[in-house]
């Protein structure tokens, strides 16, 4: 019984992720012209959500083809942004080479490759004890020099010597101070310490080693915040601003992103690329570090409560901005017109409403009129048993695509009779949604051949 159950799972599957099909509704798509506007985009004259359960829309009797297996999204309301997409490298402010102050042989080695580090902290200690010696050397100068300088001050009250003798006196006095400042400086180099918080990028010195003044000892970098330099064009200068939103991506962070803000926009243009240089500043959270390569989007403009749905609902069978929408049990083509565009959502203009139903996975092959059935998502009919011990129907969501600003009705298009140019649209939308050259072939030849 079990296994009865797992082959017919498998069978709705196939039918769920059949590129390009003839056999999911009963025909080819209905798609091809200008894209129109409006929620009413549609055949049929359908109307409103009613009727029975998803796939049960037919008066009874009536001869039907069985229900494709879909999942679908709700149409929903949020705050949608336009960008300038760039990239960059991200950098530390604070990257430093920490270098020896004085010379001696290293007789402690704290700080290694990776070890966070506050301000303070001892990072290593070289031989002291020629420069402690030097130092003792220079208090006992400073102690002669006091009592001279003592004795030369009751002299010259008494008037006994003269007034070049005092000052001499009082030279020597501040010479001894200065000399006993001078070496406990040295001293306090022999211990070298982190000059913020940080951490240690690399150790360039070994245990015993003696080092000698200006030798690089240590990299030292502060890893948050991190900037990002990034090029942007002359003409998009007017819509630069300080403090202004932007997003990164990083490869070692696959679907998260990282809020960072315009720290600083150079006041010149560079003649040769015709850009100006923006620094963006950015959190790590001990996720992201510097020479990482980021895609940056920079926000521009923002807006609230606009209408949006997945990337994922578009059709790439189309020439035009084509979703279809589960009504009544059937599949719907809706002609849509889009806006701004996200990761993963796309705000709609036109055609859609709050709260309707757009296929998401399911929808490549679907006529205007398929059955459906909805397996997930709002509205979804009783899984069956082998579903409900892990089975699923869906493919790997595929890949979004830009939305252009479009219109009008979509005919059905006829593969054979297609121009290049129109091939190649179709082809490009099959890319973006994660299909190699080889897949878009074959589906287009099955295409082809049904329609012979």
């Amino acid at each position: 019984m079990m296994k009865a159950r797992r082959v017919l799972v498998l069978a709705a599957a196939v039918a769920a992720a059949g590129f390009l099909s003839s056999g999911c509704g009963g025909g080819s798509s209905d798609e091809g012209a200008p894209p129109g506007k409006g929620a009413e985009g549609r055949r049929g004259g359908r109307g409103g959500h009613g009727g029975g359960p998803e796939g049960m829309g037919r008066p009874p009797g009536e001869a039907r083809s069985a229900a494709v297996p879909v999942e679908v999204a709700s149409i929903e309301r949020r705050s949608v942004s336009s960008f300038l997409e760039t990239n960059g490298s991200l950098e530390a402010e604070n990257d430093v080479e920490i270098v020896a102050r004085t010379q001696g042989p290293i007789v402690e080695l704290v700080a290694e490759e990776g070890m966070r580090l506050k301000k303070g902290d001892v990072m290593l200690r070289i031989d002291e004890t020629e420069l402690r010696a030097q130092v003792e050397i220079a208090k006992v100068a400073l102690k002669d020099a006091n009592r001279a300088h003592k004795r030369a001050t009751a002299a010259r009250e008494s008037e006994i010597i003269s007034q070049e003798v005092y000052d001499a006196a009082l030279a020597q006095l501040e010479t001894a101070q200065a000399q006993l400042m001078g070496a406990e400086i040295f001293y306090d180099y022999t211990e070298v310490t982190a000059p913020f918080d940080g951490i240690v990028v690399d150790r360039l010195v070994k245990l015993a080693e003696n080092v000698t003044a200006n030798q690089a000892l240590f990299r030292f970098a502060e890893f948050d915040p991190l900037l990002c330099k990034i090029q942007v064009p002359e003409k998009e200068l007017s819509r630069l601003r300080k403090g202004q939103t932007a997003y990164l991506n990083v490869e070692a962070w696959p679907g998260k992103r990282f809020e960072a803000h315009v720290l600083r926009i150079s006041p010149v243009v560079d003649a040769t690329t015709g850009t100006i240089r923006v620094t963006l500043q950015v959190r790590a959270r001990g996720k992201l570090s510097p020479g990482m390569f980021a895609s940056v989007f920079l926000v521009t403009d923002t807006h609230d409560d606009a209408v949006v749905m997945p990337k994922r609902a578009l059709s790439i069978e189309s020439l035009s901005d084509t979703v279809f929408v589960a009504e009544d049990g059937q599949a719907v083509r809706r002609d849509i017109e889009l806006g701004y565009e996200e990761t993963d959502i796309v705000e709609v203009i036109s055609g859609l409403r709050p709260g309707e139903r757009v296929i998401v996975v399911g929808q490549d092959g679907l006529t205007d009129g398929t059955p459906v059935q909805i397996l997930k998502g709002p509205g979804a009919v009783e899984m069956t048993t082998a579903r409900r011990e892990g089975e699923s129907f869906e493919r790997p969501p595929e890949a979004g695509r830009p939305g252009r600003p479009g219109g009008g009705r979509a005919h059905r298009p006829d593969f054979s009779n297609m121009t290049k140019e129109q091939l190649e649209r179709v082809k490009g939308r099959m890319r973006e949604r994660g299909m190699t050259d080889e897949q878009i072939e074959q589906a287009i030849k099955r295409r082809q051949e049904t329609q012979h």
